[in-house]
């Protein structure tokens, strides 16, 4: 068993299957969820990055060193700052997105 207390299957499922792990998150009804439709919307696009970022991070503490093992993918999203990086991202990017130039056409000169 675990020393954090966690269920020890639930751990090892979520280990197992990364996505899993990742659309039980947060913005999706995980634990500190209530996010908006348009930021769930966001992040199921997502996953190729926040994954990229978790690895980037295990080599990070390769480098310098430390035990990869100690932070699990697990961890990883439950202290990932989900609004803060929706929040971030411009609105250009960002679901429900309407471009202006669509009401505001560009003004033409001929002379």
């Amino acid at each position: 068993m675990p020393e954090n207390g966690n269920n020890f299957w639930q751990d090892y499922v979520l280990e197992a299957a990364p996505e899993a792990a990742y659309y039980s998150a947060a913005p999706f009804g995980g634990a500190g969820g209530g996010f908006s439709p348009s930021e769930e919307k966001y992040w199921r696009g997502q996953y190729g990055n926040v994954m990229n970022q978790y690895m980037g991070s295990l080599g990070q503490s390769l480098r310098q060193g430390q035990d990869p093992s100690a932070t699990s993918f697990v961890d990883f999203l439950s202290a990932f700052p989900w609004t803060d990086r929706y929040m971030q991202s411009s609105p250009r990017n960002r679901p429900g997105f309407i471009p202006t130039s669509r009401f505001a056409p560009a003004v033409r000169r001929f002379f």
